[in-house]
């Protein structure tokens, strides 16, 4: 039951929209040039996506000092690196509302990985110089070819840890190819960066990556979010945080130490948001 390019990129035409703004904005922002028009016109694509920057700009979980009343007064008092943020918040948030029953993945579980692996990958490039955007995009993007293969037609049921303990391996029999795999296929599609879609294609075996350091760099966000309660069925045997691990995402073990739990307030402090004062 293999899905070719042509199929994943079909599914993932029906996720929201914002996923690939998200990716589209990455792309602005590394370019020195970029002006607040540009950024304020590709975000307006999406009224949605609109509606909730401007919302979460006035919330309690940002704080600016002074009601927004426009995009272009939200983008411009947050500045092009919180926007960054917020739009990828936004866009994870909008890919996580549904259940993936083909996964026996709850839509509340699925979100908390996602912002958990992405506040990790965050900590992660502060610690090791790596661009902070591009590894807060991996982290929260990471699972997006599960929706994919769970919209599938042909989705089949996950038999859960105790019939099949390595998920990845139990998509590549019933598939012909992983979510990892289906997942990079979209993010390359939109344009996401090399490292990005690399990190999210081989991050179960980071060694085999064509970018190793950003793939263990996933890695262990994924091993952090599972310690922290926020797994995946069938994917805790896989997860290494071992030196040589650590080692390969630029990263002592002190340091590690160091950044989990305050990526872990981080988590925290994303998980408090009122999004139903931001819908």
């Amino acid at each position: 039951m293999g899905l070719d390019r042509a199929t994943i990129i079909t599914l993932g035409s029906a996720l929201p929209p914002a996923i690939g703004i998200f990716g589209r904005l990455e792309g602005l922002l590394r370019q020195p040039d970029t002006g607040l028009d540009e950024i304020v016109d590709l975000v307006r694509v999406d009224p949605a996506l609109t509606f909730q920057i401007i919302r979460l700009g006035n919330s309690a979980f940002y704080g600016l000092k002074n009601h927004c009343d426009s995009l272009e007064e939200a983008v411009a008092r947050i500045g092009f690196g919180d926007i960054h943020s917020l739009v990828g918040l936004v866009a994870a948030r909008h890919a996580c509302q549904q259940d993936l029953p083909a996964y026996q993945i709850s839509a509340v579980r699925f979100w908390e990985n996602a912002v958990a692996t992405g506040q990790v990958m965050s900590a992660l490039a502060a610690r090791n110089g790596t661009d902070a955007n591009t590894a807060y995009s991996t982290g929260l993007l990471r699972n997006l070819g599960r929706i994919v293969l769970n919209n599938h037609v042909g989705a089949v049921r996950y038999p859960g840890a105790a019939g099949a303990p390595d998920l990845a391996a139990w998509e590549q029999a019933t598939y012909g190819l992983t979510g990892a795999e289906a997942g990079a296929t979209l993010l390359e599609h939109w344009r996401f960066s090399a490292a990005t879609v690399s990190a999210v294609r081989s991050h179960v075996a980071p060694a085999t990556a064509g970018e190793v350091g950003a793939a263990a760099m996933l890695h262990l966000a994924g091993a952090a979010a599972d310690g922290w309660g926020f797994g995946l069925a069938g994917e805790r045997p896989v997860w290494r945080d071992d030196p040589a691990m650590l080692a390969l995402a630029g990263i002592t073990e002190d340091g590690w130490r160091e950044l989990v739990p305050a990526a872990r307030l981080a988590y925290d402090k994303v998980a408090g948001i009122n999004w139903a004062a931001a819908a």
